[in-house]
Parts: structure tokens; C-alpha cells; sequence
């Protein structure tokens, strides 16, 4: 059992290794796809997963799961679909392994590479049954599937272990892979290539140059000879991705394949221009020196095309919301000119239109004014006329005495509300300064001294009685009697005056002499200038710009007098303030 397994271990792990280790040799495939579920059933790097990857590594389903894909699965049920499910089985198990120790090295040295080497055979069997069937497109297809999900496996695990990549590159089942002229089982395998390359970069630094120089000579070959466009697509990027990560495979490039540049214009317009442009100006190159500069310099060149693609955008940008503002502006403040002048001609509609019925309502009145005027006798004309007269003037008369009233009105009122507010003030300065009055006669409870409790005062005035008795008053006159009052009362409205401001010092007095304890306490506990840190300055040190300056200023004269003479330093110590003035006598 290793020392890695958690003690409460899953039953289904348990009761699957029990079930294998029962079974046939031919059962153990399709017992060991019910890890699938095992395995979907905990996250992806959770302490469940972890958990039970352990204990398939304790009960040693893994080196069971690695030596099944040696067997022969066309006798198997399912036959090489369950092969490319255990291996994505596998490659699941394998990239969640986190083991240390002991258990790490032995998992890394030899676990994972047989079961890399064991996952190319399979995918070399597949291959070799797929070459053999024609005619059959269904099981053709359906082996391709199964020997891509094979190379799947293998790339999962190389992504989750970086240390295997190079047993993937160096393993002679890849070469042999590559070598075939399938194309859809090759694509799989140059599919396969980036990926791993991607994963270790430094690879191929590591890597025998006879095998890189073999890998990239079957390349070469594929990109020259074949004429399928995936194959070719595939083949020119593997060539770009070796020379990005391998910069000596430049100049072996040039050099050593200086006939495939010719062979490269096939290729054109097949849909993967952009790489085969790439691996043109690499060939143009020469070397890796002048290949590396002319890539700085399309890099350069890009940049500075985006980079004035994006201002020309942004001032596009800006000019559009500029035109768009304009015409906003412009139509708003048409809209407004149009408004006004549909308002100002209303306005003349409605004043000409007023004008008309004003003189209609005049011709009405005039025309009613003449049929009363038909229709009266000649000797009441004269006094109807006068009468009207009379209506008229006393209409006018009350017009304007409305109108005069109204406007007294309305500066009686504004006199009637400027009363109301000084009323109001009054009264609110009576009461300010009655409650003025009164907290000045009222005595405050601070201003009572501390300590004066109920005992205490039966206890001062049981001293004061005493007092009287011993010390009674002599017989005094009215006049001596009220002087004598009048005298202990300005005594004590003098005591009640500054009894808070006396408080109020005392209480800084304390509050001074308590931080001066603090301050002492803290200095007589603080470490030495050699033993002294940040966290002590910062302690020690105040925001204040003005305790800061007098700290200042006191450490500038206290400096001043450590420099002085000894006499002087005992002048200063012993001299009296009142002779600070005189001169100094030796």
C-alpha cells in the first residue's frame, strides 16, 4: 500500500481491481472501461480526483491499464474503439497523477514511457489496419477516429508531464508513423508534432540532430512529393515550427534543402498561403541570422501598420462623433429658430386676431348704440347720450380705484409681513436672552466641585455649625451686615466665573502628566540607535508638523549647548534668569 492512499478509500476502486484480478485475461479491456465513470464522476484536480488516481496507482490498475493496449483488440469486444477509450482513459489518469517520492521517479522513469511507447504501438496496429482494408469507407473512416483519438491520448499526457515529450519525440514508432503515405493517418502524426514542440520548447535543443535532421527530411519529402493540400498544409507548419523553436534548422534549411523552393509554387493559392509565404522568406533568407532580422522587421512593420490603422480609426472615430455632434447641433438649433418663429408668428396671429374682435365687439356696440338711438324719441336722445356719458366716466372710475386699491394692497401687505418677521426676531431675542438669564443664574452641575457627594456635605456643614458655636458672631449694624453679604456673593460669582476655566486646566494638567508618564515609560523601554527599526521610528516619531518642528528646534539647541565649552555649559546650568542680561565675570 503506498504511503500516498487516504485511508478511506473509494469501494468502487477497490471492487474493480478485486473483479480484474478474478476475470480472464480477455474480460480485463471492458472491465477496465468502467474507470471511465470513476473518473467523471470527481472534477479535474480536486482532492477527490487526486484520491482516487492514488488508488488506481495502489492497486495497480494503471500498469494493468498500460499493458492491455499491447494486446491484440481485434479479438477484443469493441475492438479498436475500446483501445482508443482506454487510452483516453489512460491519458486521463495519467495527466491527474500527483505522486512524490519514490512513487514520482518509478511513475515518471517507467510508467510513462511504456505507456507512451505502448500507446504508439497501438496507434501503428491501427495504421496497419487501416492500410490493409479498402474499399470498406465506413470501418476506414471509423479507424481513423479511432488512431486520432489514439494521438489525442498521447498529446494529453505530454501536456501534463513535460518530462515524457522527449521519449515522444525520440520513440521509433513516431518516424515509422510518418513514414506512411496515408495522408489521413500521417496528418494525424504532423498534427501531433506543434503540439509536443509547443509544450517543451527547448526540446529539440536536447534531441540527437540525426533525428531532428530525419524528422525533418520525411517533412520536407511529404511537402515536395505529395499533393494533397492538408498534408502539405500540415507539412509546412511543422517545418515553421521546428525552425521558430530550433534556430540552427534554419541554416540546415537553406543549406541542405535549397531544391524545395521551386517545388513551393504547387502550393499556392491552396489555402494556407500565409505559412508557405513564411517558409519562402525563410529559404530567401540564407541563414538564421538574416531570417531573424527580416522577421524583426515584419514584426516592426506590423506593428506600425496597426498602430496607424488604430490612430486612423480613432481619428475616424472622433471626426464621425464630431459630424455627428454638428448635425445634432446644427438640426437643434434649427429646430429652435423654426420654434420661434412658429411662436412669434402665433403671437401675431393671436394679437391681429385680438385687434378683430376687439374692434367686432366695438362695431357690435356701436351698431347696438345706434338701433337704441333709432328707436327713442328725438327729445330723449340728448339724455340717453348724457347717461351713457355718465356709465362711462363711473366704469372708468372703478377701474382705476380697483386698480389703485390693489396696488396700496399690495404694499400694505408687504409692510404687514415685514412687521410679522420683526415680531417674530423680537421674540426670538426675548427668549435667547431669558434663557441667557437663566443659565447664567442657574449653577451648572460641572462647575460643582468633584467629591461633593450627600456625606460630604452633611460632614462640611456639621463643620461649619461647629465653627459658628466656637466662633460666634459679634453684633453688627444693617449696613455692616449687607456689605458683608454683597462681599461673599462677588466671592462667589468671582469662584462660579473661573471655577470651569480652573477645571479645565486641571483636567490638562493630568492629562499632561499622565503622557509624560507614557512618554517615560516608552523611553525607558526603547532599544538602542544600533538595535533600532522602522517600526521603533515610526513609534517614536509624530505627524505633527508643529510637534515636529518644536522637536526640531529643541534637538538643534540641545546639540548647541553638547558643543559649547565646559565653562559655558556651567554658566548656563547655574546662571540665574534674572542675571541672564548682565555680563560675566571671571
Amino acid at each position: 500500500m503506498s504511503r500516498y492512499a487516504s485511508p478511506d478509500r473509494d469501494k468502487r476502486v477497490h471492487n474493480l481491481a478485486g473483479e480484474i484480478a478474478d476475470t480472464r485475461d480477455r474480460r480485463v479491456p471492458i472491465m477496465l472501461m468502467n474507470l471511465k465513470g470513476i473518473l467523471s464522476s470527481v472534477p479535474v484536480g480536486s482532492k477527490e480526483g487526486i484520491k482516487i488516481r492514488h488508488e488506481i496507482w495502489d492497486y495497480n490498475l494503471l500498469h494493468v491499464l498500460i499493458l492491455v493496449l499491447k494486446q491484440d483488440f481485434s479479438i477484443v469486444d469493441g475492438d479498436w474503439q475500446t483501445a482508443a477509450a482506454l487510452a483516453a482513459i489512460l491519458s486521463q489518469v495519467c495527466a491527474g497523477m500527483e505522486l512524490k517520492g519514490q512513487d514520482r521517479n518509478k511513475f515518471e522513469t517507467e510508467s510513462l514511457s511504456e505507456a507512451i511507447n505502448n500507446l504508439f504501438l497501438l496507434a501503428r496496429r491501427i495504421q496497419t489496419r487501416y492500410s490493409k482494408i479498402q474499399g470498406m469507407q465506413k470501418e476506414r473512416q471509423r479507424l481513423v477516429v479511432c488512431y486520432k483519438g489514439v494521438l489525442e491520448s498521447i498529446t494529453y499526457i505530454a501536456s501534463g508531464h513535460v518530462v515524457i515529450c522527449r521519449n515522444v519525440i525520440e520513440s521509433p514508432w513516431l518516424l515509422q508513423l510518418l513514414i506512411s503515405d496515408d495522408p489521413d493517418t500521417v496528418s494525424g502524426v504532423m498534427d501531433l508534432l506543434p503540439k509536443v514542440l509547443r509544450v517543451n520548447r527547448k526540446l529539440l535543443k536536447e534531441l540527437d540532430k540525426k533525428l531532428v535532421h530525419s524528422i525533418m527530411d520525411e517533412l520536407v519529402y511529404k511537402l515536395s512529393v505529395n499533393t494533397e493540400v492538408s498534408i502539405g498544409a500540415l507539412a509546412t507548419k511543422c517545418v515553421l515550427r521546428i525552425c521558430d523553436f530550433y534556430k540552427p534548422m534554419v541554416d540546415t534549411l537553406c543549406t541542405r534543402y535549397k531544391g524545395v523552393r521551386p517545388l513551393l509554387g504547387k502550393w499556392e493559392g491552396r489555402g494556407f498561403n500565409k505559412d508557405l509565404e513564411d517558409l519562402k522568406r525563410l529559404l530567401q533568407a540564407g541563414n538564421a541570422q538574416m531570417a531573424e532580422l527580416e522577421q524583426f522587421a515584419r514584426a516592426a512593420i506590423l506593428i506600425q501598420t496597426r498602430w496607424r490603422g488604430y490612430i486612423t480609426r480613432v481619428k475616424l472615430q472622433k471626426a464621425n462623433k464630431a459630424f455627428t455632434k454638428f448635425h445634432r447641433t446644427y438640426r437643434t438649433k434649427k429646430s429652435v429658430m423654426e420654434k420661434r418663429k412658429e411662436q412669434a408668428k402665433e403671437a401675431l396671429e393671436l394679437q391681429r386676431q385680438l385687434k378683430l374682435n376687439r374692434q367686432r365687439i366695438m362695431r357690435d356696440f356701436k351698431e347696438k348704440q345706434l338701433q337704441s338711438i333709432e328707436i327713442l324719441p328725438a327729445a330723449k336722445v340728448e339724455s340717453y347720450l348724457q347717461k351713457e356719458e355718465t356709465q362711462a366716466a363711473l366704469t372708468i372710475q372703478r377701474m382705476w380705484r380697483g386698480h389703485h386699491i390693489r396696488k396700496s394692497n399690495k404694499k400694505r401687505t408687504d409692510m404687514a409681513r415685514q412687521v410679522k418677521a420683526a415680531i417674530k426676531i423680537q421674540q426670538g431675542v426675548k427668549l435667547w436672552l431669558e434663557r441667557l438669564e437663566k443659565r447664567k443664574k442657574k449653577i451648572r452641575a460641572e462647575l460643582k466641585p468633584p467629591g461633593l457627594t450627600e456625606l460630604r456635605r452633611v460632614e462640611l456643614q456639621k463643620e461649619v455649625r461647629t465653627y459658628r458655636e466656637e466662633n460666634p458672631a459679634r453684633y453688627c449694624q444693617k449696613d455692616d451686615l449687607e456689605m458683608i453679604h454683597n462681599k461673599a456673593s462677588e466671592m462667589l460669582a468671582r469662584y462660579y466665573m473661573t471655577a470651569r476655566t480652573n477645571r479645565e486646566k486641571q483636567t490638562h494638567r493630568e492629562a499632561l502628566v499622565g503622557r509624560i508618564d507614557r512618554d517615560s515609560e516608552l523611553l525607558s523601554l526603547a532599544p538602542g540607535l544600533d538595535q533600532a527599526t522602522e517600526k521603533d521610528t515610526d513609534m517614536f516619531s509624530s505627524r505633527s508638523v508643529p510637534v515636529s518642528m518644536k522637536a526640531k528646534a529643541d534637538h538643534m539647541a540641545q546639540m548647541e549647548i553638547l558643543r559649547k565649552p565646559w565653562y559655558k555649559k556651567l554658566i548656563d546650568q547655574y546662571m540665574d534668569k534674572e542675571y541672564e542680561d548682565e555680563p560675566i565675570l571671571f
